[in-house]
């Protein structure tokens, strides 16, 4: 018998792995680091692993919970579920194979190095930037950067260039920020880019952060936007007491631009920012998005099937939550199909047409000049490069749903068809 075909029985002794653990509220987070899986479990899911770990059989685990508190828990299925999640180490000393490990981004950065981070006064420098920025555009308010900042050429090519070059480096800093502070904590935190809606966006795992203390996640949670509040900072008090000209001054007034406008999108929890994993962390609730979507999914339901006989209710996902989480997911879901709306609408009403005119003039601009070929050329493998890149991130995270909505969608027409077939009167 193989590992993986070991049988979970009321005899087995079940080795579990090294979990992370805290207390949250009424239960425990418990969970591995190395993969990033955390659940949220009751006192008596805790006392299970507990006393597993202590050698004893399966029945003995039930014997021993049902002694002491008089009622009888489905142990075996418990552990079952454990080992779904490759929290279970070995079945009656057959191990279990560990085939979800992350390989973490810069393993070469060691904790001790990047300990600093996550010093208290670190929230302070922070600040201090924020501040200075402040009093420095508020004493030179022509400095504030408008629209007119991010347009400081007439080539199309050559600024789209330079933008999106500060731009993502602005966003690797910001996520080399949360890696940093994850991996001070000793979190193998990894880098990967992906898609938030119709947006190419870079994102840090920092799942494993959940077993520890409040403080430090929140330190992690809010590196990226420190880092920012920093770069911006120190980029207006450049322009202010330096008062740079020329190419530098076009440089540094785009970082500020685009430092705020990273900020700014911070702010749109419905797509899982930063400000997101915050709120959610603040509410006490273990996936606020899930929850949130499984709530405008039942709304959905309810609208739908009003008035149909024979169609049994839905029931309201949210409804097994204490009252302060039930309140968050409710209004979250509210956010979040706002949220998503108005963003859609943005980018079918203003994004997808501006891409379209750039893309005409770039394509306009070839053939003409060798300068202007040069630049059109340039601004044409931007803007399709992007779309590119953003097409395959979206197809590498939503493949395995399309093609099982596909699968479904087939097999609903072959059954339909079959039962034409045994109706000729259907048509």
């Amino acid at each position: 018998m193989t590992a993986a075909a070991a049988i979970v029985t009321g005899s087995s002794r079940v080795q579990v792995r090294r979990l992370c653990q805290r207390r949250d509220g009424d239960g425990w987070v418990i969970g591995r680091i190395e993969t990033g899986t955390f659940i949220l479990v009751p006192d008596v899911a805790y006392r299970v692993i507990m006393l597993l770990n202590e050698g004893r059989a399966i029945d003995e685990v039930s014997a021993r919970l049902r002694a002491e508190t008089g009622v009888c828990f489905a142990v075996a299925e418990f552990v079952e579920a454990l080992d779904e999640l490759g929290f279970i180490a070995s079945v009656d000393d057959r191990a279990r194979t560990d085939h979800a490990r992350m390989r973490p981004s810069l393993p070469w950065l060691q904790p001790d190095r990047v300990r600093w981070l996550t010093h208290p006064l670190a929230p302070v420098v922070v600040a201090g930037f924020a501040v200075a920025a402040v009093v420095m555009l508020a004493l030179h308010p022509e400095e504030f950067p408008g629209y007119h900042v991010l347009v400081w050429n007439r080539r199309a090519g050559l600024v789209l260039a330079v933008n999106a070059a500060i731009a993502w480096t602005i966003i690797s800093v910001h996520e080399l920020a949360h890696l940093a502070t994850a991996r001070a904590a000793g979190v193998p935190a990894r880098i990967t880019l992906s898609t938030r809606l119709q947006f190419l966006a870079a994102q840090t795992d920092v799942s494993g952060v959940w077993a520890a203390p409040r403080r430090t996640r929140m330190t992690v949670y809010l590196a990226g936007m420190s880092i920012e509040v920093c770069c911006a900072g120190t980029c207006a008090l450049i322009l202010g007491l330096a008062d740079p000209q020329g190419l530098a001054r076009h440089l540094l007034a785009v970082a500020v631009a685009e430092t705020l406008i990273g900020l700014s999108g911070q702010f749109m929890v419905f797509m899982r920012t930063d400000v997101y994993f915050v709120l959610q962390d603040l509410t006490g609730c273990g996936n606020l998005y899930a929850d949130g979507s499984a709530y405008i999914r039942y709304l959905g339901r309810r609208v739908t099937r009003h008035g149909r006989r024979g169609t049994a209710p839905s029931l309201d996902p949210s409804w097994e939550y204490p009252a302060p989480q039930r309140r968050a997911v409710r209004l979250y879901s509210a956010v979040l199909l706002a949220g998503t709306a108005v963003c859609l609408s943005v980018e079918f009403a203003l994004s997808l047409p501006a891409l379209i005119a750039l893309t005409s003039r770039a394509v306009s601009e070839i053939g003409t000049t060798v300068i202007a070929t040069a630049d059109g050329g340039l601004a044409l493998a931007i803007l399709l490069g992007v779309q590119i890149l953003w097409t395959s991130r979206w197809w590498h995270r939503h493949k395995h749903q399309v093609r099982s909505m596909a699968r479904h969608h087939l097999r609903t027409r072959r059954e339909v068809r079959g039962h034409g077939r045994h109706h000729p009167a259907v048509r």
